[in-house]
């Protein structure tokens, strides 16, 4: 008889999610069934050995893989509306508020069952959208109401490593978010009982507003409520850089330990076991409400409910048995949360403890529950690795430790959080009395993880590892786990390590790679040699909101890199340095030298750069028209500007750059314009004499060579210079260099127009081929230096 068929089941149903996100055909996916039909029909007939009359369930399979097909596709349909706009419009709104959520801004209203009429008075309907407004007038979950706006698209991750605003939102059922300027209640009947929580909430927020500081209050709203609107930033690094970033948010861990609190104190008033059961899971049901039900809190919800009805039942509660429970019923709702970052590190931190833990246990036994601790810490932590690496890029390698030092106090944390709220609302200074302690726990978690940050190699960068990668680890993994189970050898614990290795084990470089980064209207390019120096060639955007922060330096972590040898600077326009600028005054990403335009044109942004440069202990280099950098085969020549250029721009003064890998070679322009584009035509043409100054890029040594570079002609790819402008890249220096790939950085219906259709004309008739980012987002060339790769 085969054990435990939810987690079949629920395997069955995730095979079938997933062949529908692939886009596997219906004709196939029946053809499969009926096959596994016959399979199951030969096994039951046949195969008693492993299969009996008793394993009827598995019938239930094939039906299991459809329907996680169907529900999948049915999921990833776009709603009928989603043809009639491109990005976004005026609107007007009609649904029923769900749920509501406090932003530092105003507030988001959930809504459902949604009539959306756009201004040539169709109408659509929309099963979810998200409400943004700063009106402070409350409204209530059961509202019905109308706003008038604008409807927006959410938008798709167009950089490796970047947020997938359209993925996350769809995760959550929300089709668009519309921004609110007039709302009117047109139903004013509201839920009661959301009403009742909300209002507990607000009051528990009020109390937390007065007893405790800002910061602690922000933290504490964060932990107890779900409320993140205050959470501040600083505590949000410190927390994610030690690897206890979980506590933020309403987990397993707080819903088993206010139902068990709960639990334990009503069997103490002698309530009886069926009594004690259902108020407890009507408490913690309620609780998941309060604190919006994440899905974390639901599968932590269904796990509490399945134990305590085994507990009355008389059976034994099964982890995975339970687990995959709870999977199917978050799944069967809503089938694209198994791409949620949440659903995946809860359940698979869950599965961890339930796999390797035994085996651990097996392997070294013990009964010191310290060494108990760790081994749980540490059976959750390899199993969610691969997840941790694929969207955070990053691994805290002191996470065990720090775990173990503040997991023992979270329990008293909430426990004092919440009686610190309840009793405040009653009267404040009992509230104040009980603040004490939870106070007091959240300087000591600061004070750990400032620790923590402090110790070397805290934070390491291993990148996104491949599929590949992810698929040899987890084989390795169960290996472990089946190996140690048959065999019971303490050598088994040396696949685990091999595991590791295999998944942290970075790429070999292999030539030249070359990104142009999607930033909006603005420019980020990125390379690496096959030494492994790395290159950032300018990082802004006029129309992207701290772009460092959501587009470069994911970039960069995603691929390993938190070290940068070179930045170079074009010029200092807002759209070439903000993102730069914000990753020189962070920490995350270290740069060693940034490299300026040699310029009598020095603005504001440019003098700012200097001193920051210099106050973060930055080499600085300045560089003009002959300077050259040299590593292996690849040589870096600045053609412009010249020494005592007088520009006709900011812009006019901007570093080009020759690129020459072997036989590769790319023409960097910056936002060059018309007068700067001759003066780059008598180089291109060998009309000027230059002194010639060699660096080598690792070594800044001074190489004496007077002799001119070779004069460059007919380049693989040029990077088109402001951004496709009217009157950049002329005829006359297109003829010259007669690109084969040409690349433009703009944002999409920019206001400046960009790229011209002039420029794209210009383009054709040269012959080159265009990309550009709006259309293809980040690109990236790979070459060996003889051959040219486009992504």
């Amino acid at each position: 008889m085969i054990k435990r068929p939810f987690i079949w089941g629920i395997g069955a149903f995730v095979i079938g999610i997933l062949l529908a996100w692939y886009k596997f055909s219906l004709v196939l996916i029946i053809t499969l069934a009926l096959v596994g039909f016959l399979v199951i029909y030969h096994l039951i007939s046949h195969g008693k050995k492993y299969v009996n009359h008793k394993d009827s369930f598995l019938w239930s399979l094939p039906i299991l893989f459809i329907l996680g097909f169907l529900a999948m596709g049915d999921r990833m349909k776009p709603p009928d509306i989603d043809r009639m706009f491109d990005d976004k419009t005026p609107c007007v709104l009609t649904g029923e508020i769900t749920m509501e959520v406090k932003k530092s801004w105003g507030k988001a209203y959930y809504l459902k069952d949604n009539l959306v009429t756009l201004p040539n008075q169709t109408s659509y309907l929309v099963e979810e959208v998200l409400l943004n407004t700063e009106d402070s007038k409350r409204y209530l979950v059961g509202n019905k109401i109308t706003a008038s706006g604008t409807i927006q698209k959410f938008s798709i991750n167009t950089n490796p490593g970047g947020f997938n605003e359209h993925l996350y939102y769809k995760i959550q059922n929300i089709d668009y978010k519309v921004n609110a300027e007039i709302i009117t209640v047109i139903n004013a009947s509201y839920s009661k009982f959301h009403y009742i929580l909300n209002n507990i909430k607000e009051e528990l927020i009020q109390v937390y507003e007065r007893v405790f500081p800002e910061k602690e209050a922000g933290t504490l709203m964060a932990m107890v409520l779900g409320e993140k609107y205050l959470l501040g930033d600083e505590i949000n690094r410190l927390y994610q850089e030690n690897g206890i970033s979980h506590i933020l948010a309403i987990s397993g861990l707080h819903v088993s330990m206010v139902g068990a609190a709960i639990y334990f104190i009503l069997k103490k008033l002698r309530l009886g076991l069926v009594t004690s059961t259902i108020l407890s899971i009507a408490f913690v049901y309620s609780y998941g409400i309060l604190t919006n039900f994440s899905v974390s809190t639901n599968r932590a919800v269904v796990m509490y409910i399945v134990m305590l009805f085994a507990n009355i039942l008389g059976k034994t509660f099964d982890m995975l048995s339970a687990l995959s429970l709870s999977a199917f019923l978050i799944l069967i709702q809503n089938p694209m949360e198994i791409f949620s970052v949440g659903f995946i590190l809860s359940f698979g931190a869950v599965l961890g403890i339930a796999l390797l833990l035994p085996r651990l246990n097996d392997l070294l036994p013990t009964k010191l529950s310290s060494v108990k601790s760790i081994y749980v810490s540490i059976s959750a932590q390899v199993f969610t690795m691969p997840f941790v690496l694929y969207y955070f890029f990053q691994f805290p390698v002191y996470s065990v430790i720090i775990n173990l030092l503040i997991i023992p106090f979270t329990s008293l944390l909430l426990i004092t959080s919440l009686l610190a709220g309840i009793l405040g609302a009653i009267y404040i200074p009992l509230g104040v009395f009980m603040a004490g302690s939870a106070n007091y726990i959240l300087k000591l978690y600061e004070l750990i993880c400032e620790l923590g940050s402090a110790l070397p190699g805290n934070l390491i960068t291993i990148g996104r590892p491949s599929a590949l990668q992810i698929i040899i680890y987890f084989i390795l993994i169960f290996a472990f786990v089946y190996g140690v189970k048959r065999y019971g050898k303490k050598r088994l614990i040396g696949i685990l390590a091999i595991a590791i290795v295999i998944l942290i084990i970075p790429d070999t470089h292999k030539g030249l790679t070359v990104t142009m980064l999607d930033v909006g209207q603005g420019e980020a390019i990125f390379m690496e040699t096959e030494k492994g120096s790395t290159i950032l060639l300018d990082g802004g955007s006029s129309n992207v909101k701290q772009v460092g922060k959501y587009r470069i330096k994911p970039y960069l972590l995603c691929n390993g890199i938190d070290k940068l040898d070179y930045a170079i600077v074009t010029h200092t326009d807002t759209d070439h340095v903000s993102g730069l600028m914000e990753i020189i005054e962070g920490d995350e990403i270290i740069i060693k030298c940034l490299v300026l335009p040699d310029t009598r044109e020095r603005n504001e942004i440019y003098l700012k750069l200097e001193d920051l440069v210099r106050n973060k202990g930055i080499d600085l280099k300045y560089v003009r028209s002959g300077d050259e950098f040299i590593e292996g085969r690849l040589c870096i020549t600045v053609l412009h500007p010249a020494k005592d250029y007088i520009p006709a721009s900011n812009n006019d003064y901007s570093t080009v750059l020759s690129i020459s890998y072997g036989e590769f070679d790319m023409l960097l322009t910056g936002d060059i314009e018309e007068k700067g584009e001759r003066e780059l035509i008598k180089w291109l043409t060998g009309q000027v004499d230059v002194d010639i100054n060699r660096y080598g890029i690792l070594s800044n040594v001074n190489y004496a060579d007077d002799a001119l570079p070779l004069i460059k002609t007919d380049y693989d790819v040029l990077k088109v210079a402001h951004h496709g402008s009217r009157n950049s890249t002329g005829e006359e220096i297109l003829a010259i260099i007669k690109p084969e790939l040409s690349l433009i950085s703009c944002s999409k219906n920019n206001r400046y127009g960009h790229p011209h259709t002039e420029l794209i004309e210009r383009l054709q008739q040269s012959g080159s081929s265009i990309m550009i980012t709006t259309e293809a987002g980040a690109i990236t060339i790979k070459t060996d230096g003889e051959r040219m790769v486009v992504e």
